[in-house]
């Protein structure tokens, strides 16, 4: 394991510092239409592009642990904090930690392992994966229609993936490509192990809770996962991506050292 500089530690202090800010104000969160889309991810994946994993994963552990006290008052959670069942408090820990702290983790090997495909080549790879996402949502949407269930969800995910490619393509030059791929990835690792490891620990506690059949709590949390999911994901690739500019701009600056320096303390490479 490298050994961690001070750099790195004082910004796992000021991110974590920001994830508690955000998290104990609206800050973290933006209404999107009839949605509230978490930001509370952002600072995680900035940390774990320019700090490496192991600031990622901690900075991460401080967003999961905000969100595992923030349990006895949210609505979904509460009945399981009441419940004073041991297990299952143990197993909401792990539902708010785990996928948070995997958030940075996931940002940081991502960055690191697209570091030499070069922009042109990721954009290509970037759209091509969206086309494919495209496709197999206009499918399911096909299916939905046939079958005479809503399809709402899929438009709306056809929406998130026009805008996410019109604003990389349309602003290519200043889109770090790396930094796409890593908010991408680890945006949708929270998203989807959260979903997953809540609907499959707490299943029957939610419909016995809420007086709702399995079914209905599946497509609950699927659809909270898709609608909240494709904004989060939006405002993350612009938001990080953007932030991340500047940070790149202060690095290069050469301000407190050298750049060779800030690359090896920041763990981040150009």
């Amino acid at each position: 394991m490298k050994k961690v500089s001070t750099r790195q530690i004082t910004m796992a202090g000021i991110l974590s510092a920001i994830c508690i800010v955000m998290a104990l104000t609206p800050l973290g969160y933006v209404p999107v239409g009839p949605v509230k889309a978490t930001i509370l991810h952002i600072p995680v994946i900035i940390a774990g592009i320019f700090g490496g994993y192991w600031i990622g994963g901690i900075t991460g552990l401080v967003f999961g642990i905000t969100s595992f006290l923030q349990a006895p008052t949210d609505p979904t959670f509460s009945p399981i904090w009441a419940s004073a069942d041991a297990i299952q408090i143990i197993l909401l820990l792990i539902t708010t930690l785990v996928p948070r702290v995997l958030i940075g983790i996931v940002s940081s090997f991502i960055y690191k392992a697209t570091e030499k495909i070069s922009n042109k080549l990721s954009i290509i790879i970037f759209v091509a994966i969206q086309l494919l996402a495209f496709s197999l949502n206009r499918w399911q949407m096909i299916r939905n229609i046939q079958t005479g269930e809503s399809y709402w969800v899929n438009l709306l995910i056809d929406a998130a993936i026009i805008i996410l490619n019109i604003l990389v393509v349309r602003s290519y030059k200043k889109f770090n490509m790396q930094v796409v791929f890593a908010t991408v990835m680890g945006t949708l690792t929270n998203t989807i192990l959260f979903i997953l490891m809540a609907y499959q620990f707490f299943k029957h506690q939610f419909a016995a809770a809420f007086k709702i059949s399995l079914e209905t709590v599946k497509n609950i949390w699927v659809t909270a996962g898709i609608t909240n999911g494709s904004m989060e994901l939006i405002l993350a690739v612009v938001l990080v991506n953007y932030i991340s500019l500047g940070l790149f701009a202060y690095l290069k600056g050469g301000k407190g050292g050298n750049n060779q320096t800030k690359s090896n303390e920041t763990g981040v490479s150009e």
